[in-house]
């Protein structure tokens, strides 16, 4: 799908906005806080229905009213047939209801919905995963999955359930040693069912996207072999990391083994420790971990080249490649390194928009299509 015009109703700072983007490149600028990165998020909505920004929907309606309107007319780029996608958002008492339709008509379902407006997202957030905990490179690379495959996150939400449901199970001492056994039986059987399937998608991910982001990461930091100061340029990797060995046919097995193995750990500690919520991804320049070696530049460049090998590989899988969404893109990245984000950008990404203090910061090759837009206070106005 191509975004063609997208519409804020009193959404965040905005009331009202009407924003069209360029067949390619899209440019918002503005200060901080001006409402860039809530364009981005009310894209992202589109494709989710979810924010990246916040569990709770409340936020996303402009303080002071009760509902919030994000509509956006889309074409698809193959049938060349337009749509009309909406978000409405009423806030209650206790919640935000989101209603979702498509041409008029409401999709109750959420899984019939996303996808409609196809997106990859990166946000400065993203930095911290390399640095971060486990949990969240797990979070970062099950994001991935779920644009890819959207059974994904159903498997996720069933998993983080049954594991809550087996560390109960272990911190319970009014259970007799049958009564515990067999619900840990239970629960272990629908662990290593759930979870095997977590663990392949997650690895084949992985294992897709590790030569992609290899070359990606050449691009933005520098070719093969060289580096723009001279010199070797550092070679980037992704691995995942799981405490089990297995074959990729006998995960279900293997899981289910661990599992058992550890009941008597897990119930003098109380928690499971082991499965996909304790597996981790590892990311490499050359022999050095990437958390405790890469500089703020480097750390952008790999979480970028991520971005790039995903989109490359979508592209692969569909034809098309998905809306790139990029939200502060070239901040800690030198000018040589942003001069060829850019020419990298202009020769693998289809239709992209991007946020930036200043548009000076953006140089786009001169041929790009491109649209430039300043967010000020809530506001959106086009510039020549």
């Amino acid at each position: 799908m191509q975004l063609e015009r997208i519409g804020l109703r009193d959404y965040r700072n905005f009331e009202a906005a009407d924003i069209e983007f360029a067949e390619r490149f899209t440019v918002l600028h503005g200060h901080n806080g001006a409402g860039k990165t809530a364009v981005l998020e009310a894209i992202y909505l589109l494709n989710t229905l979810r924010s990246f920004r916040s569990s709770d929907m409340g936020p996303l309606v402009r303080s002071g009213t009760s509902a919030a309107l994000v509509e956006a007319t889309v074409q698809d780029a193959v049938a060349g047939i337009p749509s009309k996608l909406e978000v409405r958002l009423q806030k209650g008492e206790r919640s935000t209801r989101r209603t979702a339709s498509a041409d008029g008509k409401v999709v109750r379902s959420g899984a019939k919905f996303y996808g409609r407006v196809r997106a990859i997202l990166f946000t400065p957030e993203d930095l911290a995963v390399l640095r971060g905990s486990p949990s969240g490179r797990r979070q970062f690379l099950d994001r991935m999955v779920f644009a890819r495959d959207r059974g994904h996150i159903a498997d996720i939400q069933a998993y983080e359930k049954l594991v809550r449901s087996r560390n109960q199970v272990l911190k319970r001492e009014d259970l007799s040693s049958t009564a515990r056994n067999d619900l840990l039986d239970t629960y272990e059987t629908g662990l290593s069912e759930v979870g095997a399937r977590v663990w392949t998608r997650r690895v084949e991910m992985v294992e897709s996207l590790a030569d992609p982001f290899a070359t990606a990461f050449a691009g933005i930091h520098g070719s093969i072999g060289s580096s723009p100061g001279g010199g070797t340029a550092m070679q980037a990797s992704a691995h995942y990391v799981s405490k089990i060995e297995s074959a990729a046919d006998a995960r279900e097995a293997a899981l289910k083994d661990a599992l058992a193995q550890r009941r008597s750990e897990d119930l003098r500690r109380r928690v499971t420790t082991v499965g996909p919520h304790r597996d981790d991804l590892d990311v490499r320049l050359d022999d050095n971990a990437a958390a405790d070696f890469a500089s703020q530049g480097q750390a952008r460049a790999l979480v970028l080249a991520f971005k790039l090998a995903e989109l490359r590989a979508a592209r692969e899988q569909s034809g098309q490649p998905p809306l790139l969404l990029l939200d502060d893109v070239s901040s800690e990245l030198d000018p040589t390194r942003t001069a060829m984000l850019f020419e990298t950008l202009a020769s693998d990404a289809g239709q992209c928009v991007m946020t930036t203090t200043d548009a000076a910061f953006i140089h786009l090759p001169v041929d790009s299509a491109a649209a430039t837009w300043r967010i000020d206070k809530g506001t959106a106005a086009r510039e020549a």
